[in-house]
């Protein structure tokens, strides 16, 4: 399905053999698949996949994952500074940024300053084949259900505030395309089912937290400073973010026998929280990442080589234009 801008708003269907990445948000919690991202860069980058969907937080990992063609070990440590040191302490998050008229969480400095500018994001590379294709999960405000919108060089940074657009912390809202979106974790925080239903067999998922690990249904009270002005919003909310929450790690643990699914996940629960700017949690929470991608990395490579993928990677080169 395309929106007015020839974007896909949902998960196309997949090819024979084709196998697709899902990255978890989460907020601060993001500092785990930045790790595990980074260690799949060393040795496995993004065009050993066809698809990658990112939801929240994950979607400002994913990004740099997506447009690495090859691996950067040195470029790969100095983007984990963005969650090791820069998001610490108050520069992103401040219970005091409300009374210099400002949000909880600061998207400028996120976005404009980080992943513009600073730690600058490869946007260009969303261009050129052999890399996958990158769907970021947002939630469409006026039809309220999510969308799976394809990254490009001109809407990334708009995408990555849509994604990041957190009730409370954040206006809750950023328009894409002349669309309102805000973060699709609020209905489905691991669209898991929705990549099975597309025909993907072949799915690796990063998740931020245990795979045992159960969600329960939003409070009303976080609902209801979410989305005061909507109810309906606040009834989905109630509804699916812990329902899609538990079906996909009921899933992971179970999966359907004609799928081959790898999960990354830590063992237990993270030194960090949502909001969490500790640097010192931050730091383990990354390495901790990291340490999980490179377990991973053997069985993924074992995998793929066996079922045909070369190995070596897949020559890149501009998309021609039809």
């Amino acid at each position: 399905m395309l929106n007015k801008n020839n974007s896909i708003t949902s998960i196309p269907k997949a090819g024979k053999n084709k196998r697709a990445l899902l990255v978890e948000g989460g907020g601060m919690k993001g500092a785990f698949s930045g790790g595990v991202m980074t260690a799949l860069n060393f040795s496995l980058p993004a065009q050993e996949f066809d698809l990658i969907v990112a939801v929240s937080s994950g979607a400002c990992s994913a990004a740099y994952y997506a447009t690495t063609p090859k691996p950067e070990v040195e470029r790969g440590e100095k983007l984990l500074n963005i969650w090791r040191w820069e998001l610490a302490g108050s520069r992103l998050i401040s219970i005091f940024k409300p009374l210099k008229k400002r949000t909880l969480l600061d998207q400028k400095f996120l976005v404009d300053d980080l992943f513009r500018v600073k730690y600058r994001l490869e946007a260009e590379n969303f261009e050129k084949k052999g890399l996958p294709k990158f769907l970021v999960a947002v939630c469409n405000l006026k039809e309220k259900k999510l969308e799976y919108i394809r990254a490009t060089k001109d809407n990334i940074f708009d995408l990555l505030k849509a994604a990041t657009s957190l009730p409370i912390a954040t206006k809750g809202k950023h328009i894409v395309d002349g669309v309102l979106y805000c973060d699709a974790a609020i209905l489905n925080p691991l669209p898991l089912q929705d990549l099975i239903d597309a025909g993907y067999k072949d799915i690796t998922v990063i998740m931020n937290s245990p795979v045992w690990w159960e969600s329960l249904p939003l409070p009303r009270f976080t609902r209801f400073l979410s989305f005061p002005f909507n109810r309906q919003i606040s009834k989905l909310m109630k509804q699916l973010h812990h329902h899609h929450f538990n079906q996909a790690r009921s899933i992971a643990q179970n999966p359907p026998k004609d799928i081959t699914l790898q999960v990354i996940a830590p063992d237990d629960i993270l030194p960090v929280g949502l909001v969490t700017t500790k640097r010192e949690s931050l730091e383990e929470t990354v390495e901790l990442g990291k340490s999980k991608g490179k377990e991973a990395v053997k069985e993924l490579m074992k995998r793929f080589s066996a079922k045909g993928k070369k190995l070596p990677h897949k020559k890149m080169g501009k998309k021609s234009k039809k």
